[in-house]
């Protein structure tokens, strides 16, 4: 694994937090981490700001270690039929170009347009275990939009070197993913706002990630990307 590998998971975090099915969902978790309805208008109080902060920092660890999880299982199950790798880079390869083209709006598969979607849990009912409890949540009800980009680096996860690689990779997306959303939390009066305009953009921000994907997808399948980053 090389820095390009962790931009490539870095970057496909970012957009998996900038994909229609999770910003509008942004600002309905940040209310049940604060416990109470926020508007543009009213502004948090320092108490209900921190309240916000140290529960979106342990929303995020809910999430990344489901992340982290599920590249340690994809590099594993890599290294179990490492003779077998480059048929995975290709078949691999082949499925993320499906997916590109699918967040692209190129094709339309009705399997990945299929939703899975969670209750928020309430406060008070969770006690202090509800944040982490929404985050893991939060990482197991992601909608089909979002499953072809985490899918795509559990692909790459799989033709890593070690699990610890695979971890990392898996970290990095989740970093990618975290880190607009607890800037999002420091911000917290502007963030409702900052969600609704950026939702012009949001059909836009998917293709462009579609057709990137799809030219990893390419890059894979022809084994050209495992020579770029030197795992093959």
């Amino acid at each position: 694994m090389n820095v390009a590998s962790l931009g490539i998971a870095f970057a496909a975090g970012l957009a998996s937090l900038l994909s229609p099915c999770v910003v509008p969902l942004v600002p309905s978790y940040l209310t049940a981490l604060a416990g109470t309805p926020l508007t543009v208008e009213a502004l948090p109080s320092r108490a209900l700001h921190a309240r916000v902060l140290i529960n979106a920092l342990i929303f995020i660890t809910g999430f990344s270690s489901i992340l982290i999880l599920s590249g340690l299982v994809a590099t594993s199950i890599g290294q179990f039929v490492s003779r077998y790798q480059t048929l995975i880079s290709q078949l691999g390869g082949v499925v993320m170009v499906i997916f590109g083209l699918e967040l692209a709006g190129i094709i339309h598969v009705g399997l990945l347009k299929r939703d899975v979607r969670f209750a928020l849990p309430r406060r008070g009912r969770l006690g202090i275990w509800s944040p982490l409890i929404m985050g893991v949540v939060f990482a197991a009800g992601w909608t089909p939009c979002v499953g072809p980009i985490w899918s795509s680096i559990l692909i790459l996860a799989a033709r890593t070197s070690t699990v610890l690689v695979g971890g990392v990779l898996l970290a990095a997306y989740a970093l990618g993913l975290a880190l607009p959303f607890f800037i999002l939390a420091v911000f917290l009066s502007r963030a409702t706002l900052w969600t609704r305009q950026i939702s012009a953009y949001l059909p836009w921000i998917e293709r462009v990630s579609g057709i990137l994907l799809t030219i990893l997808g390419v890059l894979l399948a022809t084994h050209l990307y495992v020579r770029l980053a030197g795992l093959g």
